[in-house]
């Protein structure tokens, strides 16, 4: 009798459509500024033949403009709760606090049967532990196979320069260039290891879900000499930015300069750069999202050679962009487009292709993926699945998305229709509002002005729909309760 029970099942099972894997290659600081997003001076030839494959979203937001925090909004699809959720800490437990009960989107699918590995930068580590070899997202991952090689040690590989060489705090390059091959670089040994990973899961029967996370375009930029090479410093477009006019007293583009501190450079913000310079940071940028887009290329086309796009949903998606001269900055940590905007592009079985100006938050990823691998997704995530736009159908109506930030002890909130940019920042000691900024998106130059003082209005109704849409309370960082909003 229990022979004839498992072979019906068995036969169930076998009848039952197979889930599709999941692909996830997180890229660490790369702007929407790719040939397939319009750029046509940045070469990006892999990553701009699978936007082909795929859905481009040319209007996705990110929730905060840092590592750890905005990985730990997409990996766990919730709003902060507690002060470490805004900071690259995002990860982990206050001392004396209970963990919280998050089921991390690779957890959900390891919980129905997918083979769940993390290789590389995914969460905040660069390997997916923490310092005492724990897992950074209990639960996630039944394999964290990075190899530092070289460098020693996973803590090493995101500011890695050539041939094992570490980042000495304050006195090593902001730069490098070197006539090496790729696998000289960090990046370009975590390609070949996604590779011969992609070669194991792909050769068993179980479905799996597989993590890569790139360093490059991170600081430092270095990167092989012949990435530099593709690009002549004097052609490169610039911008002429400022901070906006009219800002209130606070703003986070006051404290933006810190990202090159640890660097043998003074900090963007205590100095005046001209033209040449912004030219020379921009030739660094664009050389290292060529040496990442190489190396994203070896995992892309390995996936087309092992014929898994049939039955393989494949996620390109960045943590955040980077300013080049926006506002007159050289970083990542604002409550600005060029902080909170960053690529997404969705290929999956059967689903559009092409190209959408629907808006996008990354909070988004975990209810898309689980609705379109029918993985039971946990309640009460704060994105909506795009699922329905990539079968092709008519994408729901949305007021905006939101992002967060925190500039010092000040905090923001950040919400982003498709017409405007709504900015409140609150005043941490008695948590009432500092200063409110709006910016029309639709003019040419959209966040050179603050316009909040003259349409007060439009602004308190912009960020009337930023609480409707995330509904319970939002944690203070400046405090270990929530506050009212």
């Amino acid at each position: 009798m229990r022979r004839c029970l498992a072979l019906v099942l068995g036969l169930l099972a076998g009848c039952a459509a197979p889930r599709p894997n999941v692909i996830l290659i997180c890229v660490d600081d790369l702007r929407p500024e790719l040939g397939c997003y319009g750029a046509n001076y940045v070469r990006s030839p892999n990553i701009d033949s699978f936007a082909k494959r795929g859905l481009l979203y040319q209007r996705h937001y990110v929730a905060f403009p840092t590592c750890g925090a905005s990985r730990a909004a997409m990996l766990t699809g919730r709003y902060p709760t507690r002060p470490t959720h805004w900071t690259n800490g995002a990860f982990k437990t206050p001392k004396g606090e209970t963990p919280e009960p998050r089921v991390s989107l690779p957890e959900a699918f390891r919980k129905v049967g997918y083979r769940t590995v993390c290789l590389g930068k995914v969460s905040h580590s660069h390997d997916g532990r923490n310092n005492d070899g724990s897992p950074e997202v209990p639960g996630a991952w039944d394999s964290m196979p990075t190899d530092p090689g070289k460098w020693g040690h996973a803590r090493h590989l995101l500011h890695g320069y050539v041939d094992g060489k570490r980042r000495q705090a304050g006195k090593s390059p902001l730069w490098e260039s070197a006539d090496v091959s790729d696998t000289s670089y960090p990046d370009g040994i975590l390609a070949q290891q996604a590779v011969d990973e992609l070669r194991r899961l792909a050769s068993r029967r179980r479905p799996f879900f597989l993590a890569v996370g790139f360093f490059k375009p991170h600081l430092p930029f270095a990167a092989p000499a012949r990435y530099w090479s593709y690009y002549r410093p004097e052609e490169l477009p610039i911008v002429h930015g400022r901070p906006p006019a009219m800002l209130g007293r606070v703003n986070s583009c006051r404290q933006s300069g810190e990202v090159t501190r640890n660097y043998a450079c003074p900090p963007w913000s205590d100095r005046k750069w001209d033209v040449h310079e912004q030219r020379r940071m921009r030739h660094a940028y664009y050389a290292c999202v060529s040496f990442v887009d190489a190396q994203i290329g070896k995992l892309l086309n390995e996936i087309a050679f092992l014929h898994l796009y049939e039955n393989t949903i494949v996620v390109l998606w960045s943590d955040h962009g980077w300013h080049l001269g926006e506002q007159g900055l050289m970083g990542k940590h604002t409550t600005f487009e060029a902080s909170l905007r960053s690529p997404l592009v969705i290929a999956a079985p059967g689903a559009k292709t092409g190209q959408t100006d629907t808006l996008a938050s990354a909070y988004d990823l975990f209810p898309t993926l689980c609705e379109l691998a029918k993985v039971p997704a946990p309640k009460e995530l704060a994105g909506v699945s795009l699922a329905s736009e990539l079968r092709g159908e008519p994408p729901a109506p949305r007021a905006g998305v939101a992002s967060f930030w925190r500039a010092g002890r000040h905090r923001a909130h950040v919400w982003r229709s498709a017409d405007w940019r709504a900015v409140r920042w609150f005043d941490p000691d008695d948590d009432s509002t500092a200063s409110v900024e709006l910016y029309d998106m639709r003019n040419p130059h959209p966040e050179r002005l603050n316009i909040a003082s003259r349409h007060p209005r439009l602004a308190e109704r912009l960020l009337g729909e930023f609480y409707q849409a995330t509904r319970g309370p939002i944690s203070c960082p400046n405090q270990s309760s929530t506050v009212s909003r």
